[in-house]
């Protein structure tokens, strides 16, 4: 049972379990943290919060070893970890780039008629972070958050393609390309051939490389440094792409993708 307060906070009843309720004395303590309130001993932690000193230790002790929090030995106190600045700037360029392709996106499916999706490269394997599809003559399964492998679709190979070849081996390395559709390139000096063909063309096209009957052409989004940050890729059902349908569909991806990376901050040479 919970209840929710004037707060908005969610307080649980007498159902919780012990493991919710160390998760919850852990956020608690997480919480204490603020601009101005960025250090605390285990004396001061145990005083806001309220617990006993054992468990505050052992819980202070677990986020320093996740890397949440930093003990600084000489003040005996506690800080935010840098595991935490890692997680917060994945969010920050999550939604930047989500914010920066958001009315392009919106565009592209409006005229294209296709299902619009946007990925980037976390944790070794492709993930999700915007799509479009109102507009779109096909639905593909995937939604925000969705992780697929590194390699998979469009949006993969475009990201593979304009990476760092000695990350690019490492990724095909662990995660060996598979069979998705008979259309799908396994073998790896075909699909290295194909990815020099991307980056020299400056987009991915595939057709019926995942799904039968769907095509897709995905390309890169660079931020302010130049880096490819991101992918940008549009699902069509095959016979969108004929009759110069794949010609207006390329120069209007790489014309979104010119603008996209420009609200990242990057600045084209040409």
């Amino acid at each position: 049972m919970r209840r929710i307060s004037s707060q908005g906070k969610v307080h649980f009843g007498a159902t919780r379990t012990p493991s919710v309720k160390v998760l919850e004395k852990t956020l608690r303590i997480l919480e204490l943290y603020a601009p101005g309130r960025e250090r605390f001993s285990l004396e001061e932690v145990a005083k806001a919060t309220g617990y006993p000193k054992p468990t505050v230790f052992r819980i202070l002790k677990t986020l320093e070893r996740g890397g949440l929090l930093s003990f600084d030995t000489a003040s005996g106190s506690y800080g935010l970890g840098l595991k935490l600045l890692e997680l917060g700037g994945m969010v920050y360029e999550s939604l930047s780039v989500r914010k920066a392709a958001a009315s392009e996106m919106d565009r592209l499916s409006q005229e294209l008629k296709a299902t619009l999706l946007l990925g980037i490269i976390r944790e070794d394997h492709l993930l999700y972070i915007d799509k479009r599809e109102s507009h779109s003559l096909v639905r593909v399964s995937s939604y925000m958050g969705l992780k697929r492998p590194p390699h998979y679709g469009m949006l993969g190979m475009v990201l593979l393609a304009f990476m760092q070849e000695s990350e690019r081996e490492r990724l095909l390395k662990a995660y060996p390309p598979q069979k998705y559709t008979p259309a799908t390139v396994t073998d790896i000096q075909e699909l290295l051939k194909r990815l020099e063909e991307a980056r020299q063309l400056g987009y991915y096209l595939e057709s019926a490389e995942v799904l039968e009957g769907v095509a897709g052409i995905g390309v890169p989004l660079r931020d302010f440094s130049g880096r490819v940050a991101a992918a940008l890729g549009a699902a069509f059902l095959e016979f969108q792409l004929r009759d110069g349908g794949r010609e207006k569909a390329v120069q209007e991806l790489l014309r979104a993708a010119r603008e996209i990376s420009k609200g990242m901050g990057y600045v084209s040479s040409q």
